[in-house]
């Protein structure tokens, strides 16, 4: 049986979603290539038909997965508050929190890429630097991209290793104004202050 042209790529591309999807919930150094073919419904071969190990499949993780949260701000206009912190909401909401395997994979594998090898180390600081380069369009300075991002990706990992659901709710809140006080002050926006 022939298959298309671009079936390979449709192929990788459909291994390294739902691998991501499976190690941003399980953490993807507790995840043996068979958990992770399995999450993408595959055997093990297939997963070395497209990555040379598992230090590839990483790579490649990183690289899809970054690259997809930096994409959700290319359409932002700088200067519209409403969708600015409604995409903040999204981010410091329960429902990111519970459902690591659908959202953003800062929280979910930052603490993994330190043991990463040098490789995926390059495509987690280029796929960081895409997203704060996005950012900082929203923020007002380069600094302020960063700490949007840091306390954002904190907010969620200190609240998805809570039990208390109450406190969860309080830090998302804290950031989401902390956070919404750095997009006021950003490009375009009308703050209150005199020029």
């Amino acid at each position: 049986m022939r298959y298309p042209k671009d079936h390979k790529d449709a192929s990788r591309q459909r291994l390294i979603e739902l691998s991501g999807a499976h190690a941003k919930q399980h953490g993807f150094n507790e995840s043996g290539m068979a958990s992770l073919a399995a999450s993408a419904g595959v055997t093990t071969g297939a997963l070395y038909k497209h990555f040379a190990g598992k230090a590839d499949l990483f790579a490649a993780v990183i690289t899809t997965e970054l690259a997809r949260t930096a994409k959700m701000y290319d359409s932002f206009d700088p200067a519209d508050d409403v969708n600015a912190a409604k995409s903040l909401a999204g981010y410091l909401s329960l429902r990111h929190v519970r459902h690591p395997e659908q959202g953003c994979p800062l929280p979910s594998l930052t603490p993994e890429i330190a043991r990463a090898d040098d490789a995926t180390k390059a495509a987690y600081q280029a796929g960081l630097l895409d997203i704060h380069a996005k950012l900082q369009r929203l923020t007002a300075t380069s600094a302020d991209a960063w700490t949007l991002m840091a306390q954002n990706v904190g907010a969620v990992m200190l609240a998805r290793a809570l039990h208390d659901e109450k406190l969860q709710r309080e830090i998302l809140a804290a950031l989401r104004q902390a956070g919404e006080k750095l997009l006021s002050d950003g490009p375009g926006r009308s703050n209150g202050s005199s020029t």
